[in-house]
């Protein structure tokens, strides 16, 4: 994996199980991080699990819909460790409910948390980045779910194919600025907020897997792996992609019924 020292990353959602992943990923590979998060007592812990392994950590509290918060915790960043190179919007939820069912204010939370949210933090990063003129990185953590529907998710997928379309507006409005933006878009990943959902419906683990042609859910650190090659120079000509890392998931349409 390619160094990050004297690099700094700002992660959202990073007190959850893909966010906190990436940040340490980042930690041990050099750049200093600032993980954001509405839980700020998470934050802290992994703020404080990076600093015992030597990595530098700043923990800031932020709801991803308010522009205060969002810029305010920016400006934080770059004030605590001199610079800004690159964002990872990992900040989410996943409300269930049908569209026929669905409430306004569901709605609005999950378009508010993913999409708005991202469209905040792309926006106070991306002028710090301008204003820094050395180019940088955004990785907008969208899911399957933007290209395959959920069902009973009636809002989750919508925002997540959002985040595909704004990774490619800005690869567009930011590639003279050598700002490349990218979407990652996992299959299930195997996090609390997973495990919340198997204990809620146990037969969905079981139906999911016979889909994947790989058998298995994909773990934080491949998704965190992902993340910091779009962020390396390894990847330097990749934007606007929406890449996809969901052990062949979206591609079993065609897979044979013996197979399931």
């Amino acid at each position: 994996m390619p160094s990050f020292d004297g690099k700094v990353a700002i992660i959202t959602g990073g007190a959850g199980g893909i966010g906190s992943t990436v940040a340490h990923s980042f930690a041990r590979e050099g750049a200093a991080v600032v993980i954001t998060d509405m839980d700020l007592t998470r934050a802290k812990q992994v703020a404080a699990d990076v600093a015992d392994k030597g990595g530098r950590a700043l923990a800031v509290k932020v709801d991803v819909t308010s522009k205060d918060d969002v810029f305010a915790s920016v400006e934080r960043g770059v004030e605590h460790f001199g610079r800004m190179d690159y964002l990872v919007h990992c900040a989410g939820n996943n409300i269930k409910g049908p569209v026929l069912d669905l409430s306004l204010d569901a709605w609005n939370s999950s378009l508010a948390t993913h999409l708005t949210g991202a469209f905040l933090f792309c926006q106070a990063v991306g002028r710090e980045l301008v204003k820094q003129g050395n180019g940088g990185r955004v990785v907008l953590m969208s899911s399957i779910a933007a290209v395959t529907p959920v069902p009973e998710r009636g809002a989750y997928s919508p925002a997540k194919a959002g985040l595909i379309a704004l990774a490619k507006q800005l690869s567009l409005e930011w590639a003279k600025h050598r700002i490349n933006v990218n979407a990652v878009c996992p299959g299930v990943v195997l996090t609390p907020m997973t495990d919340m959902v198997y204990k809620r419906e146990p037969q969905l683990r079981a139906q999911r897997l016979k889909r994947t042609p790989m058998g298995r859910e994909v773990n934080p650190q491949e998704v965190a792996d992902l993340v910091l090659f779009l962020c390396s120079d390894k990847s330097t000509y990749i934007t606007g992609a929406a890449m996809m890392i969901d052990g062949g998931f979206t591609h079993a349409a065609f897979l044979p019924e013996e197979g399931l």
